[in-house]
């Protein structure tokens, strides 16, 4: 029996439709026959208070009260029969789970989820499997205050360390050391600076380029990872200026119209050798050079291509992506890209292809920058923005 994917069709991925449970109650019949009996109540209500025929109106409640009757067995008789449900945390208090336990919870980005809402899924089983990256981004919450009181750290991270100071707690954290997504050199330097060097890469991605979904070589970036140094171009980060989508209103978030005009071009650099600009990823480091982007690339984006935060792209990936870090200036400030976990995410979201803008004279002071340029050097795949204009 299929998994079935439990929670408002609206917010499902297209992929899993069919899974969804409206979906499945929709192929059983079931929903057929209830809108009969709705239409058939409605009907009788209308005419019920026309008459004022008490008799009608109790018929019209009686075929509803049928329809919902109907509707909810169907539910229950395809979660029975389900042997996954699918279901976000809290997706897990869906009505139509009710009273239902498994053997099993399998709670992924564990590392995300904020303890009351992975309450809602761990207590639907006597057994949990955890899943998850403590050095990708924490949960997000608001208020500081609430983050520094406890809800900034989740059981996940709580059940590693516990674990690590005793052995003994029945907890058995596990690193996944193969990956499935990147290019061996792609993945060398997360694997170094966050992971120890323990990540390995699977056969099957070790080595796959672009060129073998026959997008066209591109001599200018011979690898499959490429750092953009700006350093020297003069390119400065703003903040406080106007946003660059409403020239009325002034936006308190970082950009960079340097960054994002040649963001743009390698972009479109990679549409001209082939790949689909479905296929390509922009992940920005600021909302305020996201808004920028969309505005730059509207067309590619009408044809599929995605401009997103960091943030919103946790946990997903692509074959190609362009990483625009934003910062430059003489101060050496970098925000909030010292927090380096947000760097993890970013560099580990592309599959074949990883282009990386930044300002090495900016980033240089931080180690774990220092350490990016160096790897890079390492590869050969530390170029200057000096060196062409990517068109």
């Amino acid at each position: 029996m299929a998994p079935v994917r439990v929670g408002h069709p609206a917010r499902v991925a297209a992929v899993l439709e069919a899974l969804t449970l409206d979906a499945r109650v929709e192929a059983d019949g079931a929903t057929e026959l209830v809108r009969d009996w709705r239409d058939r109540a409605r009907d009788l209500r209308k005419r019920g208070w026309a008459r004022r025929d008490r008799a009608l109106l109790d018929e019209a409640r009686a075929l509803e009260r049928d329809a919902r009757r109907e509707l909810a067995r169907t539910e229950q008789a395809i979660l029975a029969s389900a042997r996954v449900v699918l279901a976000t945390c809290a997706g897990a208090e869906h009505p139509a789970l009710r009273d239902h336990h498994f053997d099993v919870v399998v709670l992924d980005e564990a590392t995300q989820a904020v303890d009351p809402l992975a309450l809602v899924a761990l207590l639907r089983a006597p057994c949990a499997i955890l899943a998850g990256d403590p050095e990708q981004l924490p949960p997000t919450v608001i208020d500081p205050a609430v983050a520094r009181a406890g809800l900034g750290t989740t059981f996940f991270e709580r059940l590693a360390r516990a674990h690590a100071a005793d052995a003994a707690t029945g907890v058995a954290p596990m690193l996944l050391v193969r990956q499935h997504r990147m290019h061996e050199d792609i993945m060398r330097f997360p694997s170094q600076a966050t992971y120890g060097g323990q990540l390995v890469a699977a056969p099957e991605v070790a080595h796959h380029r672009l060129e073998n979904l026959g997008v066209a070589p591109d001599p200018g970036r011979p690898g499959a990872v490429w750092f953009i140094d700006c350093a020297g171009k003069d390119w400065l980060d703003q903040r406080g200026g106007l946003d660059p989508d409403d020239d009325e209103v002034a936006d308190p978030s970082t950009w960079n119209p340097g960054f994002a005009d040649r963001t743009a071009a390698e972009v479109r650099r990679l549409i001209a050798r082939g790949l689909a600009p479905e296929r390509i990823a922009v992940i920005a480091a600021y909302d305020a050079q996201v808004r920028r982007l969309r505005r730059l690339l509207e067309h590619e984006r009408d044809h599929g291509l995605e401009v997103a935060t960091v943030d919103a792209f946790q946990g997903r990936e692509q074959e190609a992506v362009i990483v625009d870090l934003v910062r430059s200036n003489e101060r050496g400030e970098i925000g909030f890209l010292a927090e380096i976990r947000r760097m993890n995410v970013a560099l580990t979201r592309a599959r074949r292809c990883l282009v990386v803008i930044g300002d090495s004279a900016t980033l240089g002071d931080h180690p774990y920058y220092a350490a990016f340029v160096g790897a890079m050097d390492e590869l050969g795949a530390h170029g200057s923005a000096w060196a062409d204009d990517a068109p």
